[in-house]
């Protein structure tokens, strides 16, 4: 792995400054993919292109799963840019609606993680770019990061396009874990690591805690997978459909996922064990010099003593100690994570329409959509929550 200080801002190498609009280069071509199959055969170009981004949600494996999973192929509508015979740009979109369709990046409102488009020059980015908006129809390019290429050359395009869009900002929370463990534990306030400590105590008036690594290959990779899941279910994500065991959908995306990144040997699973019963777990992946965290899950009948709180305090000591550079976890920006945060990155949604009667109506539709879905997603948030705190819930009530 490649030592990235921060991934989500490498700009593999284009210059921002050459910025310009027009035709492509002549030697650029541009192919659209709706088969999952075929998608796949592009593995190895497609990870050779995010070797020079080090983020893992923009990999092969991340995208290609999810196009298996959770798109046909009517659906799946990828951008492959070529120069010089060669992969040089990607735009992985799918298209969500029949009869008033969409374009997304694939699986995005789904899995609801950081993307964005892969490329190698400027020419490769601004016709992925300019694909994308000749599709004619409202994008939804969910989690961009705020300081790469996509935005600058996106806003350019817009602006000379003439399209309408709505922007959102958010912030995702990282610690940066180059140093000594001990160094960063006596940054944590000392009333925190006070209540971490009593925690850890009454955990122990149960019996032996202990935490452990695991880095599955594909022959015992299922045993594991089972285990994470059956726990992740056993909180308010199995009560609403949103674990990984409950979902089949979901459940389906990340076993294909697991099995590609424990080839490669960079899927880390993590357990909370008291007298052997597992009551907290993470499902992880080691990719540049820094670990990503995708799920955590606990069981609600040990709440009492924050076993999520207690295994992801362990988990930042393991970046440390391995000499990782980050820990990553993803997700929303949910207060309890700023126990170890100390970096953030800023992630930009865009909605985008066009100035016409069809994109106004297209855009006065999401936005009944929106507010009804926003409406449904609170009452559900409300019953998941209504017997439990956030601190009685493991610390980590929001992290799907």
């Amino acid at each position: 792995m490649s030592d990235i200080a921060i991934p989500f801002e490498i700009i593999a190498g284009v210059d921002r400054h050459k910025t310009h609009a027009g035709k492509p280069a002549k030697d650029i071509e541009v192919q659209y993919i709706t088969n999952p199959e075929k998608a796949a055969d592009l593995r190895e170009e497609w990870d050779a292109l995010e070797e020079c981004f080090g983020n893992p949600l923009l990999s092969g494996e991340w995208f290609i799963s999810a196009a298996q999973t959770f798109c046909p192929p009517d659906v799946l509508k990828v951008i492959a840019v070529r120069s010089n015979n060669q992969l040089s740009g990607i735009a992985p979109l799918s298209i969500k609606g029949k009869s008033m369709p969409r374009v997304e990046l694939v699986g995005s409102s789904i899995l609801q993680e950081p993307g964005g488009l892969l490329y190698r020059d400027h020419d490769s980015l601004m016709e992925a770019i300019r694909a994308v908006l000749d599709l004619r129809i409202p994008a939804f390019l969910m989690r961009l990061n705020f300081l790469s290429n996509d935005i600058e050359f996106l806003e350019g395009e817009l602006r000379r396009r003439k399209l309408f869009s709505i922007i959102r900002e958010e912030r995702i929370p990282w610690v940066f874990t180059k140093g000594k463990w001990e160094d960063f534990e006596k940054q944590i306030s000392s009333s925190r690591r006070s209540s971490l400590r009593r925690l850890q105590r009454m955990a122990e008036t149960k019996g032996k805690v202990q935490f452990e690594t695991v880095v599955p290959t594909p022959e015992n990779l299922n045993g594991y997978l089972e285990e994470v899941f059956s726990v992740e279910a056993m909180s308010w994500k199995g009560r609403t459909g949103t674990a990984m065991k409950t979902n089949p959908m979901l459940g389906k995306f990340f076993r294909m996922y697991a099995e590609e990144t424990a080839k490669r040997g960079q899927l880390h699973l993590f357990f909370l064990k008291v007298d052997e019963r597992t009551v907290a777990v993470q499902f992880t992946v080691a990719h540049a010099n820094r670990l990503w965290i995708y799920k955590v899950g606990h069981d609600e009948s040990w709440s009492w003593c924050s076993p999520g709180v207690l295994l992801m305090h362990q988990v930042v000591r393991f970046c440390f100690e391995r000499g990782l550079t980050g820990c990553e976890f993803l997700g929303s920006d949910e207060p309890w994570l700023h126990i170890w945060a100390n970096e953030s990155h800023c992630v930009v949604t865009y909605r985008i329409y066009s100035k016409s009667v069809k994109g106004i109506v297209d855009l006065l539709f999401d936005l009944g959509k929106t507010y009804t879905c926003g409406i449904a997603g609170a009452i559900q948030k409300k019953m998941a929550q209504r017997t439990k705190s956030q601190s009685d819930k493991g610390g980590e009530p929001q992290k799907e």
